[in-house]
């Protein structure tokens, strides 16, 4: 193709660039942010302050998509952290979980990465930047054909052709508006209503330090417990922690720096608890909103316009606790790159885009989705037999706290490594049981005749 036009400028967006760029003479990142050459929070990011993790499949896709870049951010003061002891220590409704031994993640802060990314991309030589804000699309006979942006302090907008747009606006993307002026239906949106808020803190740490014996903690609760939220605190780039509360409903926490400090004080987790006394903040309690998980059915629509695709948020927007929005992103862009590469992709609807990027949404949504029908204050519709299921999905997850074979398959589904079924399987659900019948006590007489092996015969 000649140009392709990719409406935003974030995680997705920037992906989505780096895999256009091997096929389009030109691409084009519209963003109405000043992208400075800096690790600098956007507007467009309202969430960049949070948490943001490196981890899993997302990590092993950017970093084919961009080689050497997980190496990079190491380098450059991206902190890799290990599990077992003294890296990483979760914790299930204030149970220290088994260690799982051999995983790692790249800790970071969003704007680091987001900045590390952008630098690469930026620098390939077909890809540049359209400073502006996209405001519809244009289209000739059943094709999209290019975007009306709006410049920096404009009025009017400017049409920008393309053979291809990509939108990666997020899960504020008004596509549904642009496609209907158009001639056009609006794909079928879910919501899964949560109303989770969280704040984040930035801690100076020293050098190496670790709190109660680790560097770095998650805090999590089962669905039936959830009201409080996960916490979680992580070292970052610039010697810093970057530490999380959070809550549902009434118990969202606000900006004030006693609460926040109060909330790791009662914490479970010993490192949290540490934290208010071993260090200074290094800036403002920063809060952000969660008000649902959203996703957009594109592959169920019969019309579509050729000549577009979306990515990232502006497909699906996931709970941020399990951390699988960048994930997904990186996986979106490398079904773009697959679709991209049949031929005749360009020539009509792209249905076999969207029907892979289905597949990748299916596994992050019905994990995500499946827990949060649980939490008490979720109001959706539940699924026949939820209570079965429910109790099922706590009994796995509190067999992670004793058993470490559940443990790396409850994170490679978060890590999306794996898919939801692989905590179906039936060595899963056996040491599941066995962990249950253990945790039930030695007065069981079923629990001595069974152990991790299976049944006993006599």
């Amino acid at each position: 193709m000649e140009t392709a036009l990719v409406l935003g400028g974030s995680i997705a967006g920037l992906v989505a660039a780096r895999v256009l760029a091997d096929h389009a003479d030109q691409v084009w990142i519209v963003e109405p942010d000043l992208l400075e050459d800096a690790p600098v929070l956007r507007r467009g990011t309202p969430h960049g302050s949070q948490a943001h993790t490196l981890l899993g499949r997302g990590r092993t896709v950017i970093d084919r998509l961009l080689p050497g870049i997980v190496r990079q951010l190491v380098r450059e003061g991206g902190q890799l952290v290990t599990s077992g002891p003294g890296g990483a220590q979760w914790f299930l409704n204030g149970r220290a979980k088994v260690p799982v031994r051999g995983g790692s993640v790249v800790s970071v802060s969003r704007p680091f990465l987001e900045w590390h990314i952008r630098r690469r991309v930026l620098a390939l030589p077909n890809v540049a930047l359209v400073g502006g804000t996209a405001v519809g699309l244009t289209a000739t006979a059943g094709r999209v054909d290019g975007a009306l942006v709006r410049p920096p302090g404009a009025t009017g907008a400017q049409r920008h052709g393309a053979t291809l747009v990509v939108d990666a606006t997020g899960r504020s993307s008004r596509l549904a508006d642009w496609l209907g002026r158009i001639g056009y239906p609006a794909p079928d949106k879910r919501r899964m209503a949560l109303d989770l808020g969280y704040a984040t803190c930035l801690f100076h740490r020293e050098p190496g330090q670790r709190l109660a014996g680790h560097v770095a903690v998650y805090s999590v609760y089962t669905p039936s417990r959830a009201l409080t939220g996960p916490s979680s605190m992580t070292p970052v780039e610039g010697n810093r922690w970057l530490t999380l509360v959070s809550g549902y409903g009434d118990r969202r926490p606000g900006r004030d720096l006693g609460e926040f400090l109060a909330r790791c004080r009662a914490d479970p987790a010993p490192a949290l608890q540490a934290l208010p006394a071993a260090c200074e903040p290094a800036g403002e309690v920063r809060v952000h909103r969660f008000p649902d998980s959203v996703r957009r059915e594109f592959d169920r629509l019969d019309r579509f316009p050729a000549g577009l695709v979306a990515i990232g948020d502006a497909v699906a927007s996931f709970n941020p606790t399990y951390g699988q929005g960048i994930s997904v992103a990186a996986m979106q862009a490398l079904a773009l790159a697959e679709w991209l590469a049949e031929p005749g992709a360009l020539d009509g609807p792209a249905y076999g885009y969207f029907r892979r990027v289905r597949a990748v949404v299916d596994d992050a949504w019905d994990f995500s989705a499946a827990q949060d029908c649980y939490l008490p204050h979720v109001t959706t519709a539940r699924p026949f037999g939820w209570r079965l299921r429910r109790g099922l999905a706590e009994a796995v997850q509190n067999a992670t706290v004793t058993d470490e074979v559940v443990h790396r398959a409850f994170l490679e589904v978060v890590n999306l490594t794996a898919g939801p079924d692989r905590l179906r399987r039936p060595d899963i659900l056996w040491r599941t049981g066995v962990a249950a019948l253990r945790r039930a006590g030695p007065s069981s007489k079923t629990a001595r005749t069974i152990d991790d092996g299976g049944p006993k015969t006599r």
